[in-house]
């Protein structure tokens, strides 16, 4: 029905013909496979693996932001509630917030969910209905380091952008990426937002495996 939906291209000649997929293309070029994909907020071109095609021009990774930055001042407000999210025993429980981007203006919001020290959980109806509008998901893990764990890998599958923020009572830090249907690429913190806020930016920090 949806020919379209994904398609193929070989990367022959610079510069990259337009994109034709109504979700993601793949494009095989001369240093690897790619994947690319536009939504309204973003366009981003992630490379899947690396290889050698002779013959074939290469490709770099790419991200355009489409619409203004995020506000960081937003970060401070969800560093302030994430704090808040504590236990009797004072540790602290993991806490999503979604930014939802209107044009001009970016409001986030902590969706009605299900949280504990190391897992959060929505309320599917509630993440649908209000999807189109969602730019960003950003979780909390509390005192620990902000990393994107296997969980993360699993739940964080649609083309969008993901965020965690870590260690909230000493040094607060924060890991950004975009993500393409299960591929990922890191991004720097000011690719999305107006500055750090309060963070750490480890974008140049490698993630240990976790």
């Amino acid at each position: 029905m949806f020919d379209n939906l994904v398609t193929y291209h070989i990367h022959k000649r610079d510069p990259l013909s337009a994109n034709d997929a109504l979700a993601y293309q793949y494009v095989l070029a001369g240093n690897g496979v790619f994947v690319r994909a536009e939504t309204r907020f973003f366009t981003a071109l992630l490379r899947v693996t690396a290889c050698t095609v002779r013959g074939l021009p290469p490709l770099r990774p790419q991200f355009q932001l489409l619409v203004p930055r995020i506000p960081a001042r937003l970060l401070d407000a969800v560093l302030a509630d994430a704090r808040r999210a504590r236990r009797p025993d004072n540790g602290l429980n993991e806490v999503l917030y979604q930014f939802h981007h209107h044009g001009r203006a970016v409001q986030v919001k902590k969706p009605a969910q299900h949280t504990t020290p190391t897992s959060v959980a929505t309320d599917v109806t509630t993440a649908v209905a209000d999807a189109a509008s969602i730019i960003c998901d950003l979780h909390s893990h509390g005192n620990m380091r902000a990393f994107f764990s296997q969980t993360d890998n699993a739940d964080e599958q649609g083309a969008r952008l993901y965020a965690v923020i870590g260690r909230l009572d000493s040094e607060p830090e924060m890991r950004l990426r975009v993500g393409l249907y299960g591929y990922w690429l890191a991004l720097p913190l000011t690719a999305v937002f107006t500055n750090n806020g309060p963070c750490k930016d480890l974008y140049k920090e490698k993630q240990d495996d976790n």
